[in-house]
């Protein structure tokens, strides 16, 4: 029986919010008991537009720390940096040459951000970094990859070209499957529940609570949240998108199911609903933040990131060679 592996990668770039904590990191850590886990920091990934090269190191420690923050143990799960596995680099290389510019054309990633970047034209590595994420799902033979709904189409692509490469070369990769959480897979945004929580670009983040959010500022953000006047505690994300996103942060948290919320909360106000809600998020906020301080230690996360390389590069190279094989490179 195959083993049952389980991997998930994230750009070391801004700070982390409620939605990818509910939306991702939970799904992950809640597995990591039962899969073989790997967690790589994406700074390959981040630098398909230019970032300042310190800035960059500074984003993968925190990005690390909080990771660990919220529950990645790094005794169950290998987490490492992209960057020093060599491996990625060149399968994701291979994997363009199994891929069709249409397929690229369509990633929704690359015509959302080609479209803000149109002035000045868009850049190669926007374009084609679909194909190093397939680079870094095939690499470790995974079998799910925990994701939100609009990370979904990355999962499909993969599938495609591990299909193309084994109907072409012979059987080479693994087929792996996208995991999406029933609940919460998707946190929107407090203010406009239509959108995803996501950093603005604006710099207006009232809908967006960070993990590090100082937590009155966090619970205002909660209280403020825009609802309906149907006065109602209902999960109805057409009628009621505000107040069911609200409904899914409090069930994602507590694990309780929405029949039981509207229950509970029947005859009962919004105000009285935001304020467990709020209370709720608070709470945890407070115990991330905590450990946030624990973690944040420069020598104790190279050390982490050191073994977690050392535990990838043997499985990544043993891919990367029977790719190489098929292909006739060795």
């Amino acid at each position: 029986m195959k083993e049952k592996v389980m991997l998930t990668g994230v750009r070391p770039s801004g700070n982390l919010t409620l939605g990818n904590y509910l939306g991702a990191i939970k799904n992950f850590v809640d597995r990591q008991e039962t899969h073989k886990s790997y967690i790589f920091i994406a700074d390959l990934h981040a630098i398909t537009s230019p970032k300042d090269p310190q800035k960059l190191k500074e984003a993968v420690y925190n990005c690390v720390a909080m990771y660990l923050a919220c529950g990645i143990d790094p005794s169950k799960t290998i987490v490492f940096r992209q960057s020093d596995v060599l491996e990625h680099g060149t399968l994701g290389f291979i994997m363009t040459f199994q891929t069709k510019m249409g397929e690229l054309n369509r990633m929704t990633q690359f015509k959302y951000k080609s479209q803000a970047q149109s002035k000045d034209g868009v850049d190669t590595g926007l374009f084609v970094y679909p194909t190093l994420m397939v680079a870094d799902i095939l690499l470790y033979n995974t079998s799910i990859v925990p994701v939100g709904r609009d990370q979904q189409q990355h999962v499909e692509l993969t599938r495609d070209l591990a299909e193309r490469f084994n109907k072409r070369y012979g059987e080479t990769f693994f087929m792996p499957d996208v995991y999406i959480a029933p609940v919460g897979n998707k946190i929107l945004n407090l203010q406009n529940p239509l959108e995803k929580m996501n950093k603005s670009d604006n710099g207006d983040n009232k809908g967006t609570i960070f993990l590090m959010d100082d937590i009155e500022v966090a619970k205002k953000k909660i209280m403020s949240a825009k609802t309906d006047s149907l006065g109602k505690v209902h999960f109805d994300e057409e009628n009621q998108p505000g107040i069911s996103n609200l409904m899914s942060i409090l069930s994602k948290i507590t694990n309780e199911d929405f029949e039981s919320i509207e229950k509970r909360f029947e005859g009962r106000g919004y105000g009285e609903f935001k304020r467990e809600v709020a209370e709720v998020v608070a709470k945890l906020l407070t115990e991330i933040q905590a450990n946030f301080n624990k973690y944040n230690n420069k020598n104790l996360l190279d050390e982490i990131l050191a073994n977690g390389a050392k535990k990838a590069q043997p499985t990544a190279r043993d891919t990367l060679k029977r790719a190489t094989k098929a292909l006739g490179l060795n």
